[in-house]
């Protein structure tokens, strides 16, 4: 009985991670088509097996044909691999780049909010709040 309030809460943790995992994975795929990679589907027998084998959600140099490609493998969402070449991964990091800054002043923009009340919140909370904190006898 004791444990039935932490079950609904540990599986409500999971979905979330779950969520925010795929979404992470759903913002790296936009990058890379927009930096030209194409989407090759896991549909021969090696490429499910590479699919399932090498390292998932990383860009990785692999030799292909003699030549450098940049794979990433999805074997959960699209169960797809994206390649690229050299050209398209150097504008993968560029793009990359980019959104890490537009992350980086967004979340500045929204902690900026609470600096008027010091990081305390409105007026009347914490130090300084509705006069000043005061030692009773």
């Amino acid at each position: 009985m004791r444990y039935a309030l932490f079950v609904p809460l540990i599986v409500a943790t999971a979905a979330g991670c779950a969520t925010m995992q795929a979404a992470g994975t759903r913002s790296t795929e936009q990058i890379l088509s927009a930096a030209g990679f194409h989407m090759e589907a896991a549909d021969t027998p090696e490429k499910l097996a590479d699919l399932q084998t090498a390292p998932a959600r990383q860009v990785l140099p692999q030799t292909r044909d003699g030549k450098t490609a940049y794979v990433y493998r999805d074997p959960n969402g699209c169960h797809c691999l994206y390649v690229g070449g050299e050209p398209e991964y150097q504008q993968y990091q560029k793009l990359r780049l980019q959104k890490d800054i537009a992350d980086e002043e967004s979340n500045a923009a929204l902690t900026q909010g609470w600096a008027p009340w010091g990081g305390w919140g409105p007026a009347g909370w914490g130090p300084g709040g509705w006069g000043t904190w005061r030692q009773w006898p």
